[in-house]
């Protein structure tokens, strides 16, 4: 899978019409770079310095949210896109044995530990993920235009700013993600291209996970 700019159309959802193309890929911002060096055997090549420049935008650039399944999905200038994780528990915390396995809770930095394994490995197929360290207040509260995550924000009785969302799972007043008393340890996760720009196949995982208390997975 490789891409051409003469494939790109003008869409309303990608906004790719709207950015000034030339013919130097140099110039294009980092996030369309990552999406333009995409191939069927890699997601970016490592010698690439419009990767470093992709990661640092992600470290640094933070616009607007919104919610889903406790995830935020970050849009950037220039129509940049990123998954936000925040963290939920400590870093030194331990699942119970006794839970189900379903009942755990998602780890922000097992997303930045796999793309940097990928990454040893020379597999380069993981998307591009930095840990950052966010004001939940600015960065979040009072950029996002979701009216629902805007409802879910309270202040804590040990005075730190949380909110929780609407999900599944997990999103109540009962578990919340809090700041410190504003700043919260988040991984961003670049997005992948969308489907006009880069058809794909996509297959379920033999090792996917079953929510069913009595049906094992396969």
């Amino acid at each position: 899978m490789t891409f051409d700019l003469s494939r790109v159309s003008a869409s309303a959802e990608t906004g790719y019409e709207k950015i000034s193309w030339t013919r130097d890929v140099r110039t294009h911002p980092p996030w369309l770079r990552f999406h333009l060096g995409i191939t069927r055997w890699r997601l970016y090549d490592p010698r690439d310095p419009a990767l470093e420049q992709l990661m640092r935008y992600l470290a640094t650039e933070l616009q607007k949210s919104g919610g889903t399944q406790l995830k935020l999905v970050v849009s950037f200038p220039n129509y940049g896109q990123a998954l936000l994780k925040p963290m939920k528990q400590s870093r030194n915390a331990e699942t119970d044995f006794n839970l189900f396995y379903f009942s755990d809770f998602e780890r922000h930095n097992a997303e930045i530990a796999a793309f940097h394994l990928d990454r040893v490995l020379g597999f380069n197929r993981i998307p591009p993920v930095v840990g950052r360290l966010i004001n939940v207040t600015t960065e979040i509260r009072e950029l996002t235009t979701d009216r629902k995550l805007s409802r879910t924000f309270f202040t804590s009785p040990a005075g730190n700013v949380c909110f929780y969302g609407q999900c599944e799972y997990y999103c109540s007043t009962e578990h919340p993600i809090c700041g410190r008393p504003h700043a919260l340890e988040v991984s961003l996760a670049a997005f992948l291209p969308d489907l006009d720009l880069a058809p794909r196949r996509s297959w379920r995982s033999p090792w996917r996970r079953s929510y069913s208390r009595t049906k094992l997975a396969q």
